[in-house]
């Protein structure tokens, strides 16, 4: 029970002592777990907090060694400041962070997330314009930059994760499909490499879940420490978990890995690029791999997003690799 988990008692108690920072009293407020996560590495809660004001307390426990809460927090701030005067493009306000950032109180963003308005039905072109044009404006809060696209690091990385299968030393689902579809992303790389891209400040995490789509326009959520990167990395993080979750599993054109109505309707509202971007066009491939390494080997274990993500990935596989 939520309720009686210790570390939501941990978390309000911290947000009482917290509160009178901001000109405000913790018991006035009413606390909802929305979300939470506690795994052997991972463990944190969000809480909605309302009253006088809405807001969200975000609390990590565990997380991975390498982990830059504070930069992250740091990140966000700044994208707040930077989408300030935008009218429709905004990152949640963050008003208190501790030291080490593994606790943060900020601004309620409004709306829903795409994941939860593409499973209640709503229009995807519309929700997938919308998410383009709010990375759009998120990609010139900062100079960008023409680049010469090299992928030969993703393809070393690529290369370093089927070689991890074969020795053992990294277990996937169906992994004689994951070693032949590796071995394709030279191929793949060789069609894209030495062509112009372009670089942008990077989100690090642009999923379904990490922007909401509200009355007043796009909220952009979870942003990982500033670094810059081609821009087709944000994209094809999004558009790939759209890919695996929501888009057809059939009828896709041999070597696809997107429908075109997908890339239509996201590069309706994302205009800083086009879809012939090389870096638009090549990292979906090496993010289907890096999803599915992800994905549990003993189906037991896995959520039924899991259950429904591998399904997609081994059909996208298959199709995109020429294994049909």
């Amino acid at each position: 029970m939520l309720g009686k988990d210790p570390r939501l008692k941990l978390a309000l108690a911290e947000w009482a002592e917290i509160a009178p920072q901001l000109g405000l009293v913790g018991a006035d407020f009413k606390s909802k777990v929305i979300w939470q996560k506690d795994e052997p590495k991972r463990s944190h809660i969000v809480v909605r907090l309302k009253g006088k004001r809405k807001l969200i307390l975000k609390r990590i426990f565990k997380a991975p060694d390498d982990s830059d809460h504070l930069g992250t927090v740091q990140a966000q701030q700044g994208v707040f400041e930077r989408l300030a005067k935008q009218q429709r493009a905004h990152a949640p306000e963050v008003l208190y962070c501790n030291d080490d950032g593994t606790l943060v109180i900020m601004v309620e963003a409004s709306g829903k997330t795409l994941n939860d308005h593409l499973s209640a039905g709503r229009p995807h072109a519309q929700m997938l314009r919308r998410s383009g044009a709010w990375l759009a404006a998120f990609h010139n809060t900062m100079p960008t930059e023409k680049r010469t696209y090299q992928p030969k690091y993703m393809v070393a990385h690529v290369s370093r994760m089927g070689d991890a299968v074969l020795e053992g030393a990294l277990n996937v689902p169906l992994p004689d499909l994951f070693i032949a579809s590796c071995a394709k992303i030279p191929q793949i790389a060789e069609t894209v490499s030495d062509q112009q891209t372009t670089s942008a400040v990077k989100h690090g995490d642009f999923n379904l879940r990490n922007i909401l789509l509200g009355p007043d326009g796009e909220t952009g959520l979870d942003f990982k420490s500033t670094s810059t990167a081609p821009v087709g990395f944000d994209i094809a993080r999004l558009l790939m978990d759209y890919a695996e979750m929501f888009q057809p599993k059939t009828d896709l054109q041999p070597g696809a890995v997107l429908f075109d109505t997908t890339l239509a309707s996201f590069f309706d509202g994302y205009d800083l690029v086009g879809r012939d971007d090389p870096s638009v066009r090549f990292v979906p491939f090496v993010q289907l791999l890096n999803d599915w390494r992800l994905i549990p080997t003993n189906p037991v274990l896995r959520s039924w997003r899991q259950v429904a993500r591998m399904e997609a990935i081994e059909a996208l596989a298959r199709n995109a690799f020429g294994f049909t």
